[in-house]
């Protein structure tokens, strides 16, 4: 008799493959390559800058991205925070015949850059994906604001639009959470904490190329931590300034809350289903790999793709490479699989 069982989706991940030498740049993304560099090339050098020149400089480069935005309504509005900690900056955005329910978005940068509006792109791209409002979440940022305090807005944030979907009729459709690199890490990291808590959960996750463990010496670090565009170094230190006090056993890092991927089988066992889309040409790789490996242990219902020859950060370049573009179909397809 055939085994009735669907296939593993790790089943489908070659990672040898991935991680070995031939791995290369699609040609879409070597032309993005080529123009990052020139227009980098025409900015200050970043040594020597201080941490909000160094922001400065972030969103700068982020803006490239940012050019013709898909048109809809935004709304920016103030969350109260978690415990009386400050309100939190949201920007609400509602596409052109928005279905009721509501997306969290939270945006990558190391936790210590970036912004909502830094990374716009994104989430109006997932509203027009998804037919959904997003909710995109300005968080607290380290090393100024270490960990709890960043989660926690990502909390506070999700607390609030699950009291207001019994309330709105706007809201009260399907609620799902997505972030990308550290916002993936807060996404899953606020799914945990809520679950600790007792508390609701989204219906589901979108996690794009996410921070899920905070080992630097995977392959994935070995292969694309140079030359790739995110560093190997840049992690260790966005690692240090979110969870500083080094890496003894008690480390800070090592939370579960910090690095989902030490979470317990049966916390991750109730998690939501969890869609991981991650780059062929990232250092992350691995802990998209390791995380996937951690739900299926659990019997978490989840996906995982993998986009070859792209880098770290894809997703915020939709008008040049075709790869983001049929990133975001295919998170529309396991959104619409698992919330009916």
């Amino acid at each position: 008799m055939m085994d009735a069982r669907p296939a593993s989706p790790l089943a489908r991940i070659d990672l040898a493959r991935l991680l070995a030498p031939q791995s290369g740049r699609s040609a879409e993304m070597e032309a993005v390559w080529r123009f990052i560099q020139a227009e980098d090339a025409k900015l200050p050098p970043q040594a020597g800058m201080s941490l909000p020149e160094q922001r400065k400089a972030f969103a700068q480069r982020a803006q490239r991205w940012n050019s013709n935005l898909p048109p809809m309504q935004v709304d920016r509005l103030s969350v109260p925070g978690l415990n009386g900690a400050p309100a939190v900056l949201c920007d609400l955005m509602t596409p052109d015949n928005a279905r009721p329910g509501c997306a969290i978005y939270i945006h990558g940068g190391g936790w210590a850059f970036g912004s909502i509006d830094s990374h716009a792109r994104i989430p109006r791209t997932l509203a027009v994906t998804l037919g959904l409002r997003v909710l995109s979440v300005e968080y607290r940022q380290p090393p100024e604001n270490i960990f709890p305090a960043p989660l926690e807005d990502c909390v506070a944030v999700w607390r609030w639009l699950s009291e207001q979907a019994q309330a709105r009729s706007e809201f009260s459709g399907p609620l799902a959470v997505a972030g990308d690199s550290a916002g993936a890490n807060l996404a899953m990291a606020g799914m945990l904490h809520e679950i600790r808590a007792g508390r609701r959960t989204p219906d589901c996750a979108l996690l794009f190329y996410g921070v899920y463990g905070c080992d630097f010496d995977t392959p994935s670090y070995q292969r694309f931590g140079t030359g790739f565009g995110l560093a190997r170094t840049g992690m260790e230190k966005f690692m240090d300034w979110y969870a500083p006090g080094g890496e003894g056993p008690d480390a800070l890092r090592f939370d579960p809350l910090v690095s989902p991927v030490m979470a317990s089988e049966a916390l991750l066992a109730r998690l939501p289903p969890v869609y991981l889309c991650a780059a062929g040409l990232d250092p992350l790789l691995c802990d998209s790999h390791g995380i996937a490996g951690r739900l299926e242990e659990a019997g978490v219902v989840y996906d995982i793709q993998v986009h070859e020859g792209v880098h770290h950060g894809f997703m915020q370049i939709t008008e040049r490479l075709s790869e983001a573009r049929r990133a975001y179909m295919l998170a529309k397809d396991f959104f619409e699989r698992v919330t009916g």
